[in-house]
């Protein structure tokens, strides 16, 4: 795993871990409907990995993401064009 990928991580399941501190590394690959996050969440989320990566992404591509997955491969990209 990159830095880049371990930074995402780590934001990811921070976030994950307000809702539920049980959930860990493994729950990262789970659909984003099977994790009781909202639409703010996932806002949140969305500004969160912004401010650790130093990027500006775009809301309404990562609005429709279904797998947390999907916000590593998007803020990879984006963090790897530097």
């Amino acid at each position: 795993m990159s830095d880049i990928e371990s930074r995402i991580a780590d934001t990811m399941l921070a976030k994950l871990r307000e809702r539920d501190p049980a959930l860990g590394p493994d729950d990262l690959a789970r659909p984003i409907a099977d994790l009781d996050l909202d639409s703010l969440d996932l806002v949140e989320l969305h500004q969160q990995l912004e401010s650790e990566l130093q990027v500006k992404g775009d809301l309404k591509e990562t609005a429709g993401f279904a797998f947390l997955d999907d916000f590593t491969t998007y803020f990879v990209k984006l963090a790897s064009r530097g």
